[in-house]
């Protein structure tokens, strides 16, 4: 067995939040146990001088990315954005001086205030709703997606489609992305999504239940949908990509104030900046001005 001795520095980071996504699909017991393992080898490694690790969110990670190779290309200083540990993850990371720089896709919450963060909004990326690619339509109505989500229509065929019924994937209650949807979608708050539904518990499990499961719909934000070649629906006929379309969600930085030097402070600055811009639209997001 290869010990973490004998891997390169640079990636003992990334390796040791990566092992959170292993923990996706088990138990809720035996996802804490592993979680508690993965925070003590997290704390247990060095942050390596020159090098910025951002965990966190799920949502915004290719924009993040995009934004993080421009600025090495800029200062040769090297950003790391491992797989998702939620927004909370991030936020507990930072609150606990494991990293200077966390990712989340909401706001600080009132039980989080006490770790003294603050917060910055660098972009938005619209939530959007993709099908397997066995899903023939490329268009729904509000009301469909209002009627689908809420199981009272079940089968492709009533919205146009084939006569096949559709796989509905959710995601947990507390996301992100769903919390956006009730903000930002007319209806969604409302309804209760159907118990037929699967829960998918991150992004990446979101992802990988739409790329596996034939005639499935789910969603999530838009730049993860891009990077991993979904099948995206336009929604009454509007595009995530158009101007104006409504459905979106907020990706920003949390850290300490006392923590906002050096490599930290210049990447910050440089994701809020017009630098960021083309980096940010490239991979599917907007810029916030700032």
């Amino acid at each position: 067995m290869c010990s973490l001795g004998l891997i390169p520095r640079r990636l003992r980071l990334g390796i040791s939040l990566n092992l959170v996504e292993v923990g996706e699909f088990m138990s809720k017991k035996i996802g804490f146990i592993f979680s508690l393992l993965v925070a003590v080898v997290f704390i247990s490694l060095p942050v390596i001088a020159g090098e910025v690790p951002i965990p966190g969110t799920g949502d915004g990670v290719a924009v993040l990315n995009s934004i993080g190779e421009a600025f090495t290309q800029k200062t040769g200083e090297v950003v790391l954005v491992p797989k998702s540990i939620g927004s909370g993850g991030g936020v507990k990371a930072v609150g606990n001086d494991r990293v200077n720089l966390g990712r989340v896709a909401r706001g600080i919450k009132d039980k989080e205030k006490h770790f003294g963060l603050s917060y910055k909004a660098i972009f938005t990326i619209p939530t959007v709703f993709f099908v397997h690619q066995s899903v023939s339509i490329d268009n729904l109505s509000d009301q469909q997606v209002l009627d689908i989500f809420s199981g009272k229509i079940s089968n492709w065929k009533d919205v146009g489609g084939s006569d096949n019924a559709i796989v509905v994937i959710r995601r947990e209650d507390g996301d992100s992305s769903l919390g956006n949807l009730q903000k930002t979608f007319p209806g969604f708050k409302d309804i209760t999504i159907t118990e037929t539904a699967t829960t998918a518990p991150k992004t990446p499990v979101m992802v990988a239940q739409i790329k596996n499961r034939e005639q499935s719909i789910g969603f999530g934000p838009y730049d993860v949908a891009k990077a991993n070649d979904l099948k995206v629906l336009k929604v009454n006929g509007k595009v995530a990509t158009e101007k104006g379309y409504p459905y979106f969600g907020t990706i920003g930085l949390v850290y300490k104030d006392k923590n906002l030097t050096g490599i930290t402070k210049d990447f910050v600055e440089f994701a809020v900046s017009p630098n960021a811009h083309d980096a940010i639209k490239k991979a599917g997001g907007n810029p916030i001005e700032n």
